[in-house]
């Protein structure tokens, strides 16, 4: 069941990476970027960038360490915690900083705000179970 967990992970994290892939032309960053400065756009299309291959990084850890990560070793462990860390996280910047009501024009893009939270709470779970099997197992 601790692998099946990371394999969902995975699945889940190389979706999440391919659909970074789509943020420029989706949400409209070349006109945003246009009225901004140019350091913050590159600033900030650099980060988005560089955040896809983390992605990957994990769906491939995840599709060929699945053992490691299921609790087989401590830094498989490790790599499972910061990235159950980071999608908590992640989920609670979802529901803080971009609640809907805060957002003029944000009701357009409801039904995406819903599905990254659940996607978010999958992301955590998938690599928490494990870790929290491992240590209720004991």
């Amino acid at each position: 069941m601790n692998e099946a967990a990371i394999l969902l992970g995975g699945v889940l994290s190389a979706t999440v990476g391919v659909g970074h892939c789509f943020f420029y032309r989706g949400f409209g960053w070349k006109e945003d970027f246009e009225s901004t400065r140019l350091l913050t756009a590159r600033v900030l299309y650099t980060i988005h960038i560089f955040l896809i291959p983390m992605f990957v990084l994990f769906a491939y850890l995840s599709f060929v360490h699945t053992e490691e990560l299921a609790g087989a070793t401590p830094l498989g462990r490790s790599l499972a915690a910061f990235y159950a860390l980071f999608w908590f996280v992640r989920g609670l910047w979802q529901l803080i900083y971009f609640r809907p009501s805060r957002i003029q024009g944000f009701e357009k893009m409801l039904a995406l705000h819903y599905i990254l939270i659940v996607l978010f709470v999958l992301l955590c779970a998938a690599y928490s179970f494990p870790l929290l099997s491992t240590f209720f197992n004991r």
